[in-house]
């Protein structure tokens, strides 16, 4: 699976994107209705087994670049996790790197920070460079949900600090196609 349209149904069936964080989390994933993790570990020496893992559960895999130990920010990251591994999406906050991965057939989710309203006000630049298919808000704050939702028409991940069933319904209800968590609590909503 590598088209937009099925990752889009993917989550229209099941909100709750499985942020994977370590091993263990592996073996849980496997008992989750979600079909779409997001793995937020891992090394150059491991990340093609833990995405084969994933991979052999059904599971759609996006990596995060981002947080993989030995992973610059060249594109020759995106090469050898073309080459390398059966990962379906990248994730990054950096524009470069999910252009790359763009460009190399892979599914991209362009992650923002949101530290204030400088920082909220560079998306639009950054998505024109990036050229990503998702936004992934973090933290997903309802608020800011809602107003990135207003502003951009492409589908909203919200993340960080997406703790419990209320804050899952709020980003749903502000307008996030999705919630990412780390928050095994979170995984069976």
């Amino acid at each position: 699976m590598n088209k937009l349209s099925d990752v889009i149904e993917l989550l229209e069936d099941n909100p709750v994107i499985l942020g994977i964080k370590e091993d263990g989390d592996i073996a849980l994933s496997k008992s989750c209705d979600s079909n779409v993790v997001f793995v937020l570990y891992g090394d150059i020496s491991d990340i093609g087994r833990i995405v084969k893992e994933l991979k052999d559960m059904g599971k759609t895999v996006f990596v995060n670049v981002d947080m993989v130990d030995g992973f610059s920010s060249k594109s020759s990251v995106i090469k050898f996790m073309k080459n390398n591994t059966e990962t379906d999406g990248i994730v990054s906050s950096k524009a470069a790197m999910l252009r790359n991965a763009k460009e190399a057939g892979f599914l991209t989710v362009h992650r923002f920070f949101i530290l204030d309203s400088s920082s909220y006000r560079s998306i639009g630049k950054q998505l024109e460079l990036s050229q990503a298919d998702f936004i992934n808000v973090a933290p997903g704050w309802t608020k800011v949900v809602e107003w990135t939702k207003e502003e951009y028409t492409k589908p909203i991940i919200a993340s960080g600090l997406v703790c419990d069933k209320k804050i899952v319904i709020d980003s749903l209800k502000a307008g996030a196609i999705a919630i990412c968590s780390t928050n095994h609590d979170v995984w069976d909503l």
